[in-house]
């Protein structure tokens, strides 16, 4: 294989969502970018714990409210056991109130779900070259 064939290599994604239709909508979305990957879509923090064990991926992108176990805590445990993934929060939640917890616990950034449509490509593409995607810090 030569270097340009790395070049190619999509973006594997994991989509950690309790909601089904927010979860299938970014599957949608990130779907249609020749870019990506989605390698799978979860609904909680133990499956996709048990995802990120089992295969590879790029970019996580956590919801807050998982249930049991919320997406800071999430994202701490995904980045202890997978320091090169790289996490991006997508939350209904105030990221004034959430921006600095997600930060410490190791997220890259953090997007509205309000202002998804217009921030979470960008925001993707920020992160993915290694800056940090915060508005509110």
């Amino acid at each position: 294989m030569g270097n340009g064939d790395k070049a190619a290599a999509k973006t594997r994604i994991l989509i950690v969502e309790d909601h089904f239709i927010m979860r299938r909508g970014l599957c949608e979305l990130l779907g249609q970018q020749p870019a990506f990957d989605v390698g799978a879509a979860v609904g909680n923090a133990h499956e996709a714990l048990e995802v990120a064990r089992q295969e590879r991926f790029d970019l996580a992108i956590v919801d807050i409210s998982l249930g049991e176990v919320d997406g800071i805590e999430l994202t701490s445990q995904l980045k202890s056991e997978h320091s090169d993934l790289i996490v991006l929060i997508l939350s209904m939640h105030d990221e004034a109130v959430f921006a600095h917890r997600a930060a410490g616990a190791g997220a890259s950034g953090f997007v509205p779900k309000q202002r998804a449509g217009d921030m979470l490509l960008p925001a993707i593409e920020r992160v993915l070259r290694g800056e940090c995607y915060f508005s509110s810090l």
